[in-house]
């Protein structure tokens, strides 16, 4: 009896160092893969390419997923909303010169439905296309003003 109460013992302590070694484990894993959800500061690449004055083209050096029919860019534009200030960005974006809406979308809104939402937050601008497709691949120009003026007919 007393050997089985040993074997159990060492049993039951081998799965409990398992069981800490697993979780210490999948903890690891959430560190290296963040959420969508998580902020991430963006870098500037390079300056913005600049079309026409005031509109500049939408550089996909950067470019990253934010989950589901989201990307974000991964250069810096300033002047973006804020807890303090929701709406402040006149930020305004176009795929192949036709004005994306609606604008200060929610970013899960923009992951889970797409279709042109979009939010300029902080530094960072959070887009979807019209149709849910990549923007790296699906042969759209996408550009934006930062001044609030609209997009530029010559």
């Amino acid at each position: 009896m007393k050997k089985e109460m040993k074997f159990l013992g060492r049993v039951g302590l081998s799965v409990m160092v398992l069981g800490v070694l697993i979780l210490f484990d999948s903890c690891k894993k959430e560190l290296a893969n963040p959420s969508p959800i998580q902020e991430e500061k963006p870098i500037q690449v390079k300056p913005p390419i600049q079309i026409k004055p005031g509109l500049y083209k939408i550089d996909f050096d950067g470019l990253r997923s934010d989950g589901g029919f989201s990307y974000k860019i991964g250069y810096v534009i300033e002047g973006g909303d804020s807890n303090a200030a929701p709406t402040v960005s006149i930020l305004r974006l176009f795929e192949n010169g036709v004005e994306l809406r609606p604008p200060h979308s929610a970013h899960q809104d923009i992951r889970d439905y797409g279709e042109g939402r979009f939010s300029h937050w902080g530094t960072t601008l959070y887009f979807s296309t019209t149709n849910n497709t990549d923007p790296v691949v699906n042969g759209k120009e996408y550009s934006y003003t930062i001044d609030g003026s609209g997009y530029p007919s010559n």
